[in-house]
């Protein structure tokens, strides 16, 4: 079945918005990450389209870095790959990223990463694509360990107006219904200045009324231990970069 998944990629590498950079991969980053992912993280697939997403899913974050202060990459997919890549080539990293994204982006760990970086990236991502800052829907990054069925990835969900979080099973899933993530709250995104005083009441208002209801990232299923792991947010870079 390796035609249909190739097929797949060139499909995907078609309609990408990232696919003049994706064309520009540095040649043996795949096989770099298909070598060292499974032992980093365990039960990760290794097939074209896998890696293409998640690569266009890492592209996405460094786009996201270039707005202006530090952000929490959401996905372990994407992670997956710029762990690969800093292995592989990490000089090269950071001239694909100036080339691209007008500057190196850093990659820091999550204990170096302010509180307000995941939010950071939820609103940037958000705006990027065209939703409000309060949601309820959630943007692609966020959902794209549940989309690639994610070994132990993020698993993020909205349920009514709020974001939820736990993490993904050995298999990529949910098993039941994840607890609000506070970091990505209605309140968190009020306190750091992201939505006024009236939206937030507007918000509120809606979600007592049953007006933003239950909205799935990709399934309703939920971790059974409904482990919240790190809070959602992995490894990240310090916007505008490392200079």
């Amino acid at each position: 079945m390796n035609w249909l998944n190739n097929l797949r990629v060139t499909r995907h590498l078609r309609t990408s918005g990232y696919r003049t950079a994706l064309a520009e991969l540095p040649p043996g980053l795949e096989a770099a990450w298909r070598d060292g992912a499974s032992t980093e993280f365990p039960g990760i697939p290794r097939d074209a389209l896998f890696f293409v997403r998640a690569a266009e899913g890492l592209l996405g974050f460094f786009d996201v870095t270039t707005q202006g202060g530090p952000c929490a990459l959401p996905s372990l997919a994407a992670d997956s790959v710029w762990h690969a890549w800093l292995r592989h080539d990490p000089e090269g990293l950071e001239h694909f990223c100036r080339r691209h994204f007008g500057a190196a982006v850093p990659h820091l760990e999550a204990d170096r990463l302010d509180q307000g970086a995941l939010v950071r990236t939820l609103v940037v991502c958000r705006t990027q694509e065209g939703i409000p800052a309060h949601g309820p829907a959630l943007p692609r990054l966020f959902t794209l360990d549940a989309r690639l069925r994610m070994p132990r990835g993020h698993g993020y969900a909205t349920q009514h107006g709020e974001v939820t979080y736990t993490r993904l099973d050995a298999t990529g899933r949910r098993l039941r219904t994840a607890p609000p993530q506070p970091e990505l709250s209605l309140a968190a995104l009020l306190g750091a200045g992201y939505i006024t005083e009236e939206t937030h009441a507007e918000a509120l208002r809606r979600r007592q009324d049953g007006g933003d209801g239950y909205v799935a990232s990709t399934n309703s299923d939920c971790d059974s231990s409904g482990d919240c792991g790190d809070g959602g947010g992995g490894c990240g870079g310090g916007c505008g970069g490392g200079d």
